[in-house]
């Protein structure tokens, strides 16, 4: 092996994993506002569309958490420990994966009632990738960590209004809902929203582990 390459080997690439959690997570911001339309659209073929732009952006969040298990492979030095890089890469895979499969649950289950409690919602997970793109995004160079433990504690704030809304919109639910079939759609929906919600927090999590660490 030629020195050259042998000092890159050994070299950090800090700059290179940033930018691919920098753009997983300016990806995962994205499908949460095409999920908010697609919860306050009315016309079937207006969901379709962004449901395939749900799995397109899906598609798109699988490539990134690749990109970055393939750097860890190829990387002897790494800006924070290799296992926090590998939760914070799959949770992040993760959150975009339930946006997905609800997503996809409202275009299968032929989905056209959405309640007020639903799309707040879609809402909250939404303001919870906003602060999550925050919090990610700061953790290069670690600047400012009082603005990282910020958005993290705002995600926790925005989990526990999520459960709120979980619980009062499945109450909604059994008291109104008369047909047992649409009661079960609704029900499983309203899951792997409050899902993708608890899932933003465990991302959080992960990175209040890191700075933990290294602050």
């Amino acid at each position: 092996m030629k020195f050259s390459n042998l000092l890159q080997y050994f070299s950090p690439k800090e700059k290179k994993f940033y930018a691919i959690f920098n753009s997983a997570v300016a990806n995962i911001l994205e499908t949460s506002n095409e999920l908010v339309s697609l919860v306050n659209h009315d016309q079937v073929e207006e969901r379709k569309t962004i449901r395939l732009k749900i799995k397109n952006l899906e598609r798109q969040g699988d490539v990134f958490t690749r990109q970055v298990f393939d750097e860890l492979n190829r990387t002897f030095i790494t800006p924070f420990d290799r296992e926090d890089i590998h939760q914070l890469a799959s949770n992040l895979d993760d959150v975009l994966d339930l946006m997905n499969g609800c997503s996809e649950k409202i275009i299968f289950y032929n989905c056209t009632t959405f309640s007020t409690n639903m799309r707040e919602m879609a809402k909250n997970i939404h303001k919870g990738c906003n602060e999550l793109q925050k919090a990610v995004v700061g953790l290069e160079g670690l600047k400012s960590p009082e603005n990282i433990m910020k958005a993290c504690e705002e995600i926790h704030a925005i989990e526990s209004h999520g459960d709120e809304l979980y619980h009062m919109a499945i109450s909604h639910l059994f008291e109104n809902e008369k047909d047992a079939i649409e009661l079960i759609r609704q029900k499983e929906i309203l899951r792997m929203l409050e899902k993708a919600c608890n899932k933003i927090e465990d991302v959080a999590d992960v990175i209040k582990t890191i700075m933990i660490k290294y602050s």
